[in-house]
């Protein structure tokens, strides 16, 4: 069961979901509606208390850093938004990347990466993994940790995977939220007990045609479901059991495991998409990112 701070939080989201507030991948999406939904939620978002914003630029890439009061420099965390590959930017994720800068006391950089379908694969991918080698130039002696939310969780993986082929150093680890790992056909999600409102089968495939297409299906990068994983970055992988891309997780963990990467694995039943986010709102999201926090350490 999930706690009673969960089902208070779904109930909430549905509502909002009636009201045009919150985002919901099925396969009716229209981007730009679904664009002008995450404006209006974030003009109710709450961010972290001492934590400032900074605008960077990083290989032409709008990016922001979330700083905390007393920064630690003794590792950073690159956090790649979500959102489906077409909605979200750096302003757009300050909630979470501002939780993240105050409970590790460290610096968060988010991306606003280039979205489909104006952009499809691999303009967000290419974006992400400039801004990464920009990041391990100016700081060529700190561990960098990414972390993302569903498309912002395939990314960091196929960022890792980019790293391992290009001889680029490894991230010091990595924090996939519900990360998708194929989009087009690959893996059948209409499973018994799905019970993900927000991110639909039919809403993958959706995102599949316009972000990834027939012209790179199957390709790696595009679809890390092909890849078997080797020479991966220790890997925290959480996600709820009755989501849509639990499925993804779940192979992913094996994946990684049949390779003998480390990997920590946190599934929690009845909760929602990419929960993880919620932060300190539900006693399941806090403690993933209490245990986030002690992954990052513990790989410094």
């Amino acid at each position: 069961m999930a706690s009673a701070e969960m089902e208070h939080l779904k109930q909430t989201m549905l509502h909002m979901m009636e009201i045009g507030f919150s985002p919901k991948f099925d396969g009716q999406i229209d981007h730009q509606q679904l664009r002008a939904v995450i404006e209006k939620a974030q003009s109710f978002m709450a961010v972290a208390p001492g934590v400032s914003f900074v605008p960077q630029t990083y290989a032409g890439v709008e990016c922001e850093w979330s700083l905390p009061e007393n920064a630690q420099n003794d590792y950073l965390v690159f956090y790649i938004h979500g959102g489906g590959m077409v909605c979200g930017n750096a302003v757009s994720s300050r909630g979470y990347a501002s939780i993240l800068a105050a409970e590790t006391k460290r610096q968060v950089l988010s991306i606003s990466y280039r979205l489909a379908p104006e952009h499809p694969y691999p303009a967000g991918l290419e974006d992400c993994f400039a801004v990464y080698q920009e990041l391990l130039k100016e700081y060529p002696d700190t561990p960098i940790f990414l972390i993302g939310e569903s498309g912002g969780a395939y990314l960091s993986i196929a960022v890792s995977m980019m790293a391992r082929d290009k001889g680029v150093r490894l991230p010091a680890g990595i924090v996939p939220y519900s990360p998708p790992i194929a989009f087009i056909g690959a893996i059948d999600r209409e499973f018994e007990g799905n019970e993900d409102f927000t991110v639909r089968p039919s809403g993958m495939d959706w995102i599949g045609g316009i972000y990834v297409g027939e012209a790179h299906k199957g390709e790696i990068y595009a679809e890390p479901y092909y890849d078997d994983f080797h020479g991966m970055p220790p890997t925290f992988l959480a996600w709820d059991a009755n989501e849509s891309l639990s499925v993804d997780s779940e192979i992913a963990a094996e994946k990684l495991r049949a390779q003998g990467i480390e990997v920590e694995t946190y599934r929690y039943p009845h909760c929602f998409h990419a929960f993880a986010t919620v932060a300190n709102g539900t006693p399941e999201s806090a403690e993933i990112l209490a245990n986030t926090i002690r992954f990052f350490e513990k790989h410094i």
